[in-house]
């Protein structure tokens, strides 16, 4: 976490950090379970954009790691990770989006999909997201939004199974229609088509919705969508529930927030068309004292095939529990701290096995000085 940066129309910050992660299970499997030391160096660099018409912010960092046990593991800046977000205000409501993140790392569950872990090996993932949104009438809202994923298993290294490669492609459609001052109808579309690069069988999901948003209350938001995922796969066709229930409460330090989550996706290194319900909450307190940002972000995923005549079934479980603390002491320097437990289960039904416990606590220094240009 970064402490914040000093604004102006753009802003370059180049920054490094230094830290020490106590890890009790660096290998993410808990028949070879092994503790470490790791001395991490993180250089980084930021951009903002922040104009009238559009706003883009970029950022990227490579991390090197020493390990005080197992030197064998020891990398030299092959974690990594890029995020960028840009929008531009076109015309007559017209707004477009787009955002893209890319991470390389060889803690599977850290950048999978759906965060499942695989064990200890080499995983990139890119997720690509164009968007637009036209305000068609001041009470009638039309978006659209795709998603191209690419994930990747480089090296089996120690996993406890080889990751299964995937490509996915996505298609959201909405129209809003304002109803009253504080309900909007919903009515979306979405299309999803999961490619497995000839390791696994391909699959096409249509799915329908219909939805709402609601303010209880003025700083209190609901949110409900839902339909049929219908699933062709090996030319059968199979049908489960499908939807996104969310709930969000702002205050003035901060907010909550608790989501729900049902879909067919790729089940991260697992691979397969599998139906993934994913439970979580937020609490962000940005602004609760000068200085200081809490973060504590918990989900509960869980995948299951969407047939049993899957040649390769899945069934796990993940809990993923992290907790963060920064505080910028100075005015380019911040200490932070951050702990993330996390537990993976396979059931009885899974083509293979891959249960992991693991705590990981962080702690280091931050340092980074804003350049800013008119």
């Amino acid at each position: 976490m970064a402490p914040p940066a000093e604004r102006g129309p753009i802003t370059l910050r180049p920054s490094i950090a230094v830290s020490e992660e106590y890890n009790d299970n660096v290998l993410l499997n808990n028949q070879t379970r092994q503790w470490d030391l790791i001395t991490r160096v993180s250089p980084g660099l930021t951009l903002t954009v922040d104009r009238p018409s559009y706003q883009l912010s970029a950022g990227y960092t490579l991390s090197g790691e020493v390990y005080a046990n197992e030197s064998h593991l020891n990398d030299a800046w092959r974690d990594q990770a890029f995020v960028a977000t840009g929008l531009y205000r076109g015309v007559r409501g017209l707004t477009v989006t787009v955002a893209d993140s890319f991470a390389l790392s060889r803690s599977t569950n850290q950048v999978a999909s759906q965060g499942f872990a695989t064990g200890r090996q080499e995983t990139w993932n890119n997720t690509f997201a164009p968007g637009m949104t036209w305000e068609m009438t001041p009470r009638t809202t039309l978006k659209l939004g795709g998603t191209f994923i690419v994930q990747r298993f480089l090296d089996a290294g120690t996993a406890s199974i080889p990751g299964s490669d995937s490509n996915t492609y996505g298609l959201q459609t909405s129209l809003e229609r304002t109803l009253t001052r504080r309900l909007t109808g919903i009515v979306g579309y979405g299309f999803t088509y999961l490619d497995f690069l000839g390791q696994q069988e391909n699959s096409t999901t249509h799915t329908p919705t219909l939805g709402a948003r609601y303010f209880l209350t003025p700083t209190l938001t609901g949110f409900v969508s839902g339909g049929p995922a219908i699933t062709e796969l090996g030319g059968e066709t199979s049908v489960s529930p499908a939807g996104t229930v969310r709930l969000v409460q702002l205050f003035q330090v901060g907010s909550v927030s608790l989501d729900y989550t049902r879909a067919v996706r790729a089940a991260g290194g697992f691979g397969g068309t599998t139906d993934t319900q994913i439970v979580s909450a937020g609490l962000i307190l940005p602004t609760w004292q000068r200085g200081l940002v809490v973060a504590v972000t918990p989900s509960y995923s869980m995948a299951t095939s969407v047939s049993r005549r899957q040649a390769s079934q899945v069934d796990v479980k993940a809990i993923t529990v992290p907790l963060s603390v920064n505080y910028q002491f100075a005015r380019f320097t911040s200490v932070f701290a951050e702990y993330t437990f996390f537990q993976q289960r396979t059931g009885s039904s899974s083509a293979v096995g891959a249960d992991v416990d693991q705590n990981r606590l962080r702690f280091g220094l931050q340092f980074g000085y804003p350049l800013n240009f008119d």
